[in-house]
């Protein structure tokens, strides 16, 4: 009579651990498809900021963004399919791209091979110009 219960008990953890994992990877597969955005067509202009540090220095440099509708996405051109020279014949005029919307980090790219800080969040990588 115990090795019977002990088995039922047995059978019935395992179909529910089996349970669990199915519907954990249903989530999983779930989020990574709704956070990954297709690439879209927009009408934006083209400008430039510069960047202030977090204690609110500017060193100079000048970084490309999108201003969109009521706000402005920081272009990451290491994961773009153009160049910043490309980008920069339309600076401060309307420019119609093909986009892709991410979030992440900013200033990290493949190519760096040192541990860097890096500013997070969404960004835009452009796939092409459209004349």
């Amino acid at each position: 009579m115990f090795n019977f219960i002990f088995m039922k008990m047995i059978n019935s953890v395992a179909f529910i651990c089996l349970l669990l994992s199915c519907f954990s990877n249903k989530i999983e597969h779930t989020n990574t498809i709704s956070e990954k955005k297709e690439a879209s067509f927009y009408s934006c202009e083209l400008i430039e900021k510069e960047f202030v540090n977090k204690i609110g220095k500017s060193n100079g440099v000048k970084e490309l963004y999108l201003r969109c509708s009521v706000q402005d996405y920081f272009i990451k051109i290491c994961e773009s399919n153009v160049t910043a020279e490309q980008l920069k014949k339309h600076l401060n005029r309307g420019i119609k791209v093909e986009i892709e919307i991410k979030n992440g980090s900013w200033d990290i790219c493949e190519y760096t091979l040192e541990q860097q800080q890096s500013r997070i969040g969404e960004y835009i990588v452009v796939s092409k110009i459209i004349d």
